[in-house]
């Protein structure tokens, strides 16, 4: 953590943001003259400065605009202990929704949609109270591009989908039950991305928990590289973490569920990709690299109960894939299509009726492995791997409890805060001790 977080730069600053009593007025160079809005660090960020970042719910986002350097990285740091910033602990959670009152949608001609007539584009919609996975766009389902529906047609047929008209700003909406929007707790998406990073380099982002993207919680961009994304999680966007087009990326133990295509994706030909130690689950793909990236590093992954693979290797070629653990995923536990591979080490465990160990295309018909052995016989890989026996499959986030915490923080971490200001002018710490126990 010391290598990944420490200035190189004698001049570097560190920058604190804290929703509970920053002011974006202030300086930001200190805990008690700290920024309040996370935004603020988007141009401020220079080689080798630091944000700790305190908890709160964050209804923003971050676009870097400044390049660290090699001996001097560019470091966000959430600070969920309140070590760094002074606040009581809380989850720091950046999401890219807004909630939205349901009682402004009505009824429309088609049975189950409801719509509602707003100015902003929306990129997604959520019921905080079911699972929080996001709606499906119309866009890319089969309906759509297949059967050529309208997209109105597409959202009657299918429950969580929705379908913005930009033309007539107006929001169609299928909820997960048929029920009106004001039956649940309704999130409208209007941000791409956590934090981007676009064309730049060495830049770390570490402990955030990201929410509900249009995009990805952590986005590594067209031309970036040289990047880090360590012990985050991010749920409920079209993937967890992307990077597009940039080199030199890890990803290092991040925990990435219920995102509409991947935990973590590495496209459009980006190169030395490491995905490490992440935990994912409850995604369409686990982890996934694409359209023509080159040497990929999948090591020490836990990937399970995905909806389609846990691990996908598409056109990209010198991919090393070892120690992961690939267990339930619903369609495979390894997807390969025509890329140069090598795998060992895993541990492969498949439970539901119908699920692969591998799959490879363009042979796909006669080259789907439903066994280990089977899948070592044919393809001479994962010899040393293993079936079954995989162990304890880590705890699945409880987004139910996060949702209410993160809610409620602001007004408990204030209340604290000011009570401690209270106690300590009337006693010092030994009083403020007493006071947050309840004496």
């Amino acid at each position: 953590m010391v290598v990944l977080v420490a200035p190189g730069v004698a001049a570097a600053a560190t920058y604190y943001v804290r929703q509970t009593v920053g002011d974006d007025a202030r300086d930001g160079l200190a805990p008690q003259t700290a920024w309040q809005h996370l935004s603020k660090l988007s141009s401020a960020m220079h080689p080798g400065d630091i944000a700790y970042v305190g908890p709160g719910l964050y209804r923003e986002e971050v676009v870097v605009e400044n390049d660290g350097a090699p001996d001097a990285r560019i470091v966000f740091v959430a600070d969920p202990t309140g070590q760094h910033t002074g606040d009581p602990p809380g989850t720091v959670m950046v999401t890219g929704a807004e909630p939205v009152d349901g009682a402004t949608f009505v009824p429309h001609t088609a049975p189950g949609v409801y719509t509602a007539r707003l100015p902003s584009i929306v990129w997604g919609a959520v019921e905080m109270d079911g699972p929080q996975y996001r709606y499906r766009g119309t866009q890319e389902t089969r309906e759509l591009v297949v059967e050529k529906m309208s997209p109105v047609d597409v959202v009657a047929k299918l429950p969580s989908t929705y379908y913005y008209d930009d033309a007539e700003k107006v929001l169609y909406l299928h909820t997960s039950d048929g029920r009106p929007p004001a039956a649940h707790e309704m999130e409208l998406i209007y941000r791409g991305n956590g934090i981007l990073v676009q064309g730049k380099h060495y830049v770390t982002v570490m402990g955030f928990t990201f929410r509900h993207m249009q995009d990805s919680g952590v986005s590594f961009f067209k031309g970036a590289g040289d990047e880090i994304a360590v012990d985050n999680t991010s749920y409920g966007s079209r993937q967890g973490i992307r990077v597009y087009g940039a080199s030199n990326v890890l990803v290092y133990g991040n925990t990435l569920f219920r995102n509409e295509n991947c935990g973590v994706y590495f496209a459009a030909q980006s190169a030395n990709g490491a995905a490490i130690g992440n935990t994912a689950y409850e995604n369409v793909k686990g982890v996934r690299w694409s359209s023509q990236s080159v040497d990929a590093l999948c090591l020490d992954n836990t990937l399970f109960d995905n909806h389609e693979r846990g691990i996908a290797i598409e056109n990209a070629d010198r991919a090393l894939v070892r120690r992961n653990k690939v267990v339930n995923n619903t369609a495979s536990q390894l997807l390969v299509i025509q890329s140069l591979y090598s795998s060992e080490s895993n541990c492969y465990d498949t439970g539901g009726p119908g699920e692969l160990v591998a799959e490879f295309y363009p042979y796909f018909e006669r080259d789907r492995h439903r066994t280990l052995a089977e899948y070592q016989r044919v393809r001479r890989q994962d010899l040393s791997s293993r079936a079954g026996g995989c162990g304890a499959l880590p705890a699945k986030v409880d987004v139910h409890r996060l949702h209410v915490e993160a809610l409620a923080y602001l007004e408990r971490a204030r209340k604290l805060l000011s009570g401690a200001r209270e106690a300590e002018a009337r006693g010092g710490v030994s009083r403020w001790l007493e006071w947050l126990l309840g004496r």
